[in-house]
């Protein structure tokens, strides 16, 4: 009498290989086990990218349809009203994103898989972009009035180069984690199977 294991079905295709990699890295990155480090890679720019959407977000609303445009140039205490209801609605949305993120949990299908890979792209987005753009403006940048000075961009630069290296660290993190997940189970699942004579 054989033995034989199924393993769940993977399509060969490149981009659906490279999508599936993509979902199961982020199911870990969302729900593994992690160390203090990975923990603090996720934590900071989680706080950085709400920090982006209700204070930066609105700011720029404000100023937009207060200062910047002249055919609007609406008054202070209705730009500050609007500017509220925008920080509400952009905290509405990460309130919808953070039920998503559970309810995907363990849970296989497009729609499921699109929310971890959702999740994924903004995470990228916050490290590669938002926090060296915070850091941009941090060091004395602006886009608007446009200032640019060299330290700014010097040290926008080597914020975004940090948070390439964490991308970097998070994977090899991932790949050593479930390795070492599988040889436990493999030898878990040896020692639980009676040999065959």
């Amino acid at each position: 009498m054989s033995q034989t294991t199924v393993t769940a079905y993977r399509p060969r295709g490149g981009i659906n290989r490279l999508l599936g990699s993509a979902d199961d890295f982020m199911s870990w990155f969302l729900y593994g086990h992690e160390t203090w480090l990975v923990a603090v890679l996720k934590g900071v720019p989680m706080f950085l990218f709400i920090y982006f959407l209700m204070t930066y977000i609105p700011n720029y609303v404000y100023y937009l349809i207060t200062v910047e445009l002249p055919f609007l140039r609406l008054s202070d205490d209705l730009g500050f009203l609007i500017a509220n209801g925008v920080a509400g609605g952009n905290f509405a949305l990460i309130v919808i994103l953070a039920f998503g993120i559970q309810a995907a949990r363990g849970r296989r299908g497009v729609g499921w898989s699109a929310i971890r890979l959702f999740v994924g792209l903004n995470y990228l987005l916050v490290v590669l972009l938002i926090i060296p753009l915070l850091a941009f403006n941090l060091a004395g940048g602006s886009f608007w009035p446009v200032r640019i000075p060299l330290q700014s961009v010097a040290f926008g630069v080597i914020v975004a180069g940090l948070g390439a290296a964490a991308c970097v660290y998070l994977y090899f993190e991932y790949q050593r984690i479930t390795r070492r997940e599988a040889e436990e189970a493999t030898r878990l699942g040896s020692a639980a199977t009676p040999a065959i004579r």
